[in-house]
């Protein structure tokens, strides 16, 4: 049997690595269509609440910074 070149065998690990991601994100596709999974999704969300921007009470500050400090 003839030896396959490095290159050749990166591809296909890489073909193959590719195949299960797309699979493993079918697969979570199709559970969170039959209601196994929840939608964390932030943009479904979004159209469920109808709400297209965060308001000040949902920003974290760094408690780090003073107030009225320059950031670096």
């Amino acid at each position: 049997m003839a030896s396959r070149r490095p290159e050749t065998i990166a591809k296909r690990e890489k073909e193959q690595a590719r195949r299960e991601k797309r699979e493993r994100k079918q697969a979570k596709k199709d559970a969170r269509a039959l209601g196994e999974l929840p939608v964390t999704d932030e943009n479904a969300e979004q159209d469920e609440t109808g709400e297209g921007e965060a308001s000040l009470d949902d920003v974290q500050l760094d408690a780090d910074v003073p107030a009225g400090e320059p950031l670096d």
